[in-house]
């Protein structure tokens, strides 16, 4: 099978998992008590909808056809970006609950788009890194109604 194909079958049987474990999120004791399911069965039903889409469009093409498909070649600036991705998400998790998670998104994703982007960039980078995390703080606390990590300072 091709490997996209792969991909897609694995974003479909993570939907539903996903999806099956969302619905048994308690329910929250006061305002909607909905509202912590939304956001994560969303997510799910996007995972499901693209996977198909994308074995769908594998399908199209031949499943069988595994030698014309384009393997990834890993690369040194490949791998090392795979590290300290990982590095930088278990950093992300330790940090947390412990500074919140405005604070700690603005550090994972400025040290990710610094990576990424290099520091030419710094500028586009905060800005992109500061929306990004009061956006999704905005989003999250007031059209989800999810209640997140506050920093140690009290605020976001």
């Amino acid at each position: 099978m091709r490997p996209n194909a792969w991909v897609a079958v694995t974003a479909i049987v993570f939907g539903l998992a996903y999806g099956w474990q969302a619905l048994g999120l308690r329910r929250a004791p006061i305002g909607n008590p909905m509202a912590p399911v939304y956001f994560p069965l969303g997510l799910a039903i996007a995972m499901v909808f693209f996977g198909v889409l994308l074995f769908y469009s594998e399908a199209r093409k031949g499943l069988d056809l595994d030698d014309k498909s384009k393997r990834p070649k890993f690369t040194l600036r490949g791998m090392k970006l795979i590290l300290i991705t990982i590095a930088l998400c278990l950093l992300y998790t330790v940090t947390f609950d412990r500074l919140g998670f405005v604070f700690s998104t603005v550090i994972f994703l400025f040290a990710m788009l610094s990576f990424i982007n290099g520091l030419a960039r710094t500028r586009m980078n905060i800005v992109v890194t500061l929306c990004y995390s009061f956006g999704m703080w905005y989003i999250f606390t007031h059209a989800f109604q999810i209640v997140l990590p506050a920093s140690p300072l009290g605020i976001f």
